[in-house]
């Protein structure tokens, strides 16, 4: 990609993302599939529906795409993990209250089965209703039965121009229900609320992913902490043990550092979405600039007290991962340093036995050089008997036994002088 073709795209990716003006009564239904590899299976079903519908298909490496399809319009988007789809319907302002027809599945005109039955997995379904002025003598009551939820909580935003309420959970059909009541908020800043609500509302599900990691892998951890802490503990004492037992330890501790790497390879990417997801959720729900509604409590609250604690739970698991490589790492150290000096030690041992056989070998050779100064002389005196005897020896007055023990010593100087200059030559 050139430069050009790079700012375009970057360009583009800003205007991707646009949201829908909502100037009377309406809804917003967004179906969340987790990608899970098949990315192309959703998209080939969606592209599949659209060429039903006589409309052009959605290229593979599109992220975002908008159709109007009859009384509503359709909104595909692809995310890193999850891709959603989107029926957006508009009608004229109703006074009060939502549509007649609000979160009833067979009446809404939608094809909410097609969108049941895709090959993607089904991760989160909202449903939002926007309706006109909240209904005179609207409770807490009535909320939870229109919501069928076990909780409602809600807030009024943008300077009391309209009202939010959340079910924070799944009715009958398998959606999240969102009720907006529109007193006097303009067409634009509506859409725009309705984005964000939407995507809090989607992002909040998303961001729990990684509870569900911390409550997969949390025992996992706990046996590895166990096992490290018994090692660590212990370890003052084990090092002192013999070879065979600080390596013992030491495969010991290799086997939860592999444990606990194939945790943090499974679960570190779900902890930074996690932390990335809820950075958007607070974002979101910011931007609302949310007041108190009377007998209601607050989002912000709902989410601190339900939320908060299952992403703090993310947050120490991921400290706990994090100080346990740590503690892993310096006690495969100190192993590692006692093991380096366990051969250090085997390699002394080594060279002392190595110097005490050349000590020995020293011993050998000089005894070797004094057997071989008698064997030499030895035979030397023999030559010289045998030459002494082929001579006139009486006719000179010599007797051959004094000349060869005359010789003796005079072979044996020969002989170790010899031996002397061969060692200083070498």
């Amino acid at each position: 990609m050139d430069t050009i073709e790079l700012r375009r795209s970057l360009s583009d990716e800003l205007h991707a993302r646009t949201f829908d003006n909502f100037s009377g009564a309406g809804r917003f239904i967004r179906f969340v599939y987790l990608i899970n590899g098949n990315a192309e299976g959703i998209l080939d079903y969606v592209n599949l529906f659209l060429e039903e519908k006589g409309h052009a298909t959605i290229p593979l490496n599109s992220k975002f795409a908008t159709f109007n399809i009859g009384s509503y319009s359709l909104d595909f988007e692809r995310h890193a993990e999850f891709i959603s789809i989107s029926f957006i319907q508009k009608f004229d302002s109703v006074s009060s209250g939502l549509l007649p027809d609000a979160y009833d599945a067979r009446r809404v005109g939608l094809p909410l089965e097609w969108a049941h039955q895709s090959p993607g997995q089904i991760f989160h379904a909202v449903w939002l209703e926007v309706g006109g002025e909240p209904p005179e003598g609207l409770t807490e009551n009535n909320m939870l039965q229109l919501m069928q939820a076990r909780a409602v909580a809600a807030n009024q935003f943008s300077d009391g121009a309209a009202q939010v309420y959340f079910a924070f959970d799944i009715d009958s059909a398998g959606f999240s229900r969102v009720a907006l009541y529109n007193s006097s908020m303009v067409a634009s800043r509506l859409g725009r609320a309705v984005q964000r609500i939407v995507e809090l509302e989607t992002y909040r599900l998303l961001a729990l992913l990684g509870f569900a990691t911390v409550r997969e892998h949390g025992a996992k951890l706990d046996s590895i902490a166990k096992h490290v802490g018994e090692i660590t503990n212990d370890l003052a004492e084990q090092i002192k043990q013999p070879e065979s037992r600080v390596e013992d330890m030491l495969s010991k501790l290799s086997a939860q550092a592999a444990d606990l790497e194939n945790i943090y390879s499974n679960a570190s990417y779900r902890m930074a979405a996690t932390k990335a997801y809820d950075s958007i959720v607070e974002n979101r729900l910011n931007g609302l600039r949310v007041s108190r509604i009377e007998g209601f409590q607050g989002v912000q609250g709902f989410l601190n007290r339900r939320m908060l604690p299952a992403i703090d739970s993310c947050r120490a698991f991921s400290e706990r991962l994090r100080r346990l490589s740590e503690r892993i790492s310096r006690a495969g150290d100190l192993l590692q340093t006692q093991t380096e000096m366990i051969i250090q030690r085997q390699n002394q041992d080594l060279l002392i036995s190595m110097n005490s056989r050349a000590k020995i070998q020293l011993r050998l050779q000089q005894t070797v050089e004094r057997l071989s100064i008698a064997a030499v002389t030895y035979y030397g005196v023999g030559l010289v008997g045998f030459i002494g005897k082929s001579l006139p020896l009486n006719t000179w007055g010599i007797d051959l036994i004094m000349l060869k023990a005359l010789s003796i010593p005079v072979i044996a100087g020969c002989v170790w002088l010899t031996i002397r200059q061969v060692k200083k030559r070498t």
